[in-house]
């Protein structure tokens, strides 16, 4: 880092990010986002998640000020993952984290509770970029038939079985994530029974669905960029427009579609217009709150409305 003036900067930007979340009745929140400093701090109740994008690696000094930063935000422990070659594997770090930063842990969103994790890749469970989405998600789901597609650890499907949906139906290719999900509905006091955890790759559940005639209510497309399931690559930019006109299929009148990116290369305005061209649904962005504001990148969301009248429950 470039000594005590931005040391300065981070503090004060977090101090106010953290004033904003105790506002919000959340543990889990951005307290600097990366845009102009080339890392992301994140709280997730007790930790501190780094993410350290500058091209060298943090020296004792910065890890020091990671230390301070922690406990002047009131975080037991702290974590860094440093990115280094990320042009030849982006997914390749160099960790350094507190003595006791522990494996597993809990922290709470709003009314919702997530089991989070230091051991399963760069993330711990949960995208604080989606927050407004679960929130809606939450408020909109009573009665709904609810389909999480790229489910991950669920917390969507959380959301939704937490906002009285009359069923959840979460599909990932990890049975591990899966079995995550099952934890985080625990952790909520859901059972799982009258829900689903699916495990197959989603283009090919999409295509059952269509064959058996099932319909939803909402369904949730936020795949990663990249990623292969049994030698099949999944290439976001190529398939994430199909895979929405056939999420759009599926919907009952009145449904709608969570449609969501990071790839960098993909700017919204471009997705909105190949959306609206493909699919003929009203649109809609999705929502980013007080601590997400490097919107370059972060999720880029939009909600598809299928044409009509949707019979839910009121």
């Amino acid at each position: 880092m470039n000594g005590e003036i931005e040391f300065q900067k981070i503090l004060d930007r977090a101090a106010q990010t953290q004033a904003r979340a105790k506002e919000a009745d959340t543990e889990c929140y951005r307290l600097v986002d990366r845009d102009g400093l080339d890392l992301i701090v994140e709280r997730y109740g007790p930790c501190l998640w780094v993410s350290w994008m500058r091209p060298q690696p943090p020296i004792e000094e910065d890890l020091a000020f990671i230390g301070k930063l922690a406990t002047q935000s009131g975080c037991a422990h702290w974590l860094v993952n440093g990115m280094v070659n990320r042009g030849r594997d982006p997914g390749l770090s160099q960790r350094r984290q507190s003595p006791s930063f522990p494996a597993k842990w809990q922290a709470k969103e709003g009314p919702m509770t997530f089991h989070l994790r230091a051991d399963k890749g760069l993330s711990p469970g949960l995208f604080l970029d989606q927050r407004v989405n679960r929130r809606h998600i939450l408020q909109n789901s009573k009665g709904a038939r609810v389909l999480n597609l790229f489910a991950y650890t669920c917390s969507f499907s959380v959301a939704a079985a937490l906002g009285k949906a009359s069923a959840v139906t979460s599909v990932d290719v990890s049975p591990g994530f899966l079995d995550w999900g099952k934890e985080n509905f625990a952790a909520n006091g859901l059972p799982t029974e009258g829900h689903f955890f699916t495990k197959a790759d989603a283009r090919d559940y999409l295509g059952l669905a269509r064959k058996k005639g099932w319909v939803f209510d909402t369904i949730i497309l936020d795949p990663p960029s990249f990623s292969r399931s049994k030698g099949k690559p999944f290439l976001a930019r190529k398939e994430l427009i199909p895979m929405a006109k056939n999420c759009v299929d599926l919907l009952a009148p009145g449904g709608e579609v969570l449609v969501s990116t990071n790839l960098s290369s993909w700017n919204k305005e471009d997705l909105r217009r190949e959306l609206q061209a493909a699919t003929k649904c009203e649109l809609r962005p999705g929502g980013r709150d007080f601590d997400v504001t490097d919107e370059a990148n972060s999720a880029k969301t939009l909600w598809l409305t299928k044409k009509g009248t949707p019979k839910l429950p009121t």
